[in-house]
């Protein structure tokens, strides 16, 4: 049976045994949210709910990796930004762009890997800011497309000279409690960049009573470039369709997929697909025809399954958002 992960989040909670009934065979919990205490109850949970249904079912600890961010601002939760407008990025938590044109970033580190020429997307892509000058922990920027900043949103820096941490302090922190608890059957990794990460996590894992596979998240083109070597290195690689649309030129995204996919296949090595896999489940009662086709297609190349996230996490029908998937995987998978 093909895998079927789902991310549990307000839409979803109260609804577990219904999820894993429709097809679920194993959850991600995000260790970006909420403290490791609480992931503990939810793994004890899918734990106890699956047995009692006789399913087989992975729990998966999800490493955030770092990100970057906007810290807040004054007044107001967002800005509209037309084209051509300028603003300062410098290192804070706290901004009033209004009065001075001013942005914050809370990770200092975001500026050392940054370049002049480099474009930041903000969000999913409310806007694209372009670097024109970069100074010691602090960056001016040129809007390129009309829209909305919003505060505490993301920031996405398109190349591969510029890296996330894959291992941030606290990812080695919550790889050495997963270690303890036996409670996880899997890590996905975020923005792995080279198989060096892998093999510093796996390390950390080795002290674990039981196996613990490590899943790669390849979402930065760093990680498309090295994708054969993460692949020798993974158990499983997953294409996350998210970030990596944002780290890459909107237009390859699907020749970044293939690249995983082929690295996956030469090697061996189980991958899976992640990210708007069935959003139109939002407006219609089926998905849009292009997910139908999109999932049918990936599966019947070989993909080992997907991952759900917005559909289960903060979307409307998150049962029938995995009964679907489930439906499509069923049918398609090879």
């Amino acid at each position: 049976m093909a895998m079927l992960w789902y991310t549990p989040g307000p839409e979803s909670i109260g609804y577990e045994e219904e999820i894993i009934k429709a097809g679920a065979t194993g959850v991600r919990l995000t260790f970006s949210y909420s403290t490791t205490s609480y992931q503990a109850e939810r793994a004890l949970l899918h734990r106890k709910i699956a047995r009692d249904c006789g399913r087989d079912f992975a729990v998966v600890a999800d490493i955030a990796g770092e990100k970057y961010r906007l810290g807040r601002f004054v007044g107001v939760p967002s800005i509209r930004v037309a084209a051509g407008e300028e603003f300062r990025l410098i290192t804070g938590e706290v901004s009033d762009p209004k009065a001075d044109r001013t942005l914050t970033v809370t990770t200092p580190t975001f500026f050392s890997g940054l370049e002049s020429g480099d474009l930041i997307t903000v969000g999913d892509g409310n806007t694209v800011l372009e670097v024109s000058l970069v100074s010691a922990g602090a960056a001016s920027v040129v809007v390129t497309v009309n829209g909305t900043v919003n505060q505490s949103r993301g920031l996405t820096v398109q190349g591969d000279h510029f890296r996330p941490r894959c291992l941030t302090d606290k990812d080695l922190s919550d790889l050495r409690f997963v270690a303890k608890s036996d409670l996880f059957d899997n890590v996905a990794l975020s923005f792995v960049a080279d198989a060096s990460d892998l093999r510093r996590a796996r390390e950390i894992l080795s002290s674990s009573a039981l196996p613990v596979e490590l899943t790669a998240k390849i979402e930065t083109s760093a990680g498309v470039e090295n994708a054969a070597e993460i692949s020798k290195e993974a158990d499983m690689v997953m294409a996350a369709r998210g970030d990596l649309a944002l780290a890459v030129p909107w237009v390859e995204l699907p020749a970044a997929v293939t690249r995983i996919e082929t690295a996956a296949n030469e090697t061996g090595t189980p991958w899976i697909l992640a990210t708007q896999l069935v959003e139109g489940l939002e407006r219609f009662i089926i998905p849009t025809r292009a997910e139908i086709c999109d999932l049918a297609n990936w599966a019947h190349r070989g993909c080992a399954g997907v991952l759900l996230s917005y559909e289960t996490a903060f979307g409307a029908r998150p049962i029938d958002a995995v009964a679907t998937v489930r439906s499509l995987l069923d049918r398609w998978s090879v």
